[in-house]
């Protein structure tokens, strides 16, 4: 291997280390879904009441996103991996993700009906939308890999675990807002995210 293999063999090691230290941090770090005993307090919630309805839906959202982030996590896993077959993982693992992004968006589209003007549904809703953008650029990076040898695929993978923590970063934006929901005890979105057990295990 020639020295500037190993300088782009290590920088690529840098880059997945990288992306893995950012996973386990979003882990460490995103809010807890649930608000503190005081926002759970019958003073706070003086809204109306979350319908099972709702409840249910909150629970979709955050059952889809915790999916999500896991898909990611596994497809750096797969990159630091590497092996002769490291594309075809990654390509079947990036249509995972893909699916689960699908997923997750199609959850909060299907907000309950009379809910949709709710400020918390919203905020959710704008966190979604940005990392549909991130999650694109990934698959682009995941696809650069397809046919890549030497130098060439340890720069590629380098770049997949750049764009992997990208999208967990945009990942972690929708578990704060869904946070910031729970603690919400005035709107209805919000109380149904704070008791959606789902929703209290997203963060953990």
């Amino acid at each position: 291997m020639t020295k500037s293999a190993r300088k782009l063999n290590a920088a690529a090691l840098i880059g997945l280390l990288a992306a893995a230290a950012l996973l386990s941090g979003c882990t460490q770090s995103e809010p807890t879904a649930s608000p503190t005993p005081s926002a759970t307090s019958s003073e706070a919630a003086s809204g109306t009441p979350p319908t099972a309805e709702q409840t249910a839906w909150a629970g979709d959202v955050c059952s889809s996103t915790a999916t999500l982030k896991t898909d990611v996590q596994g497809l750096v896993s797969t990159a630091a991996a590497g092996g002769a077959d490291v594309s075809a993982r990654l390509n079947t693992q990036m249509q995972t993700i893909k699916e689960s992004a699908a997923a997750l968006a199609d959850s909060i589209k299907a907000v309950p009906r009379g809910s949709e003007d709710d400020p918390q549904v919203s905020a959710v809703r704008e966190s979604s939308d940005d990392l549909s953008s991130s999650i694109s650029d990934l698959e682009s990076s995941v696809a650069s890999v397809d046919g890549a040898t030497g130098t060439a695929l340890v720069a590629a993978l380098g770049t997949v675990a750049s764009d992997a923590g990208a999208s967990l970063t945009a990942l972690a934006t929708t578990v704060t807002a869904i946070g910031t929901a729970a603690a919400d005890g005035t709107s209805a979105i919000g109380q149904a995210f704070d008791a959606a057990p789902e929703c209290t295990s997203l963060a953990r």
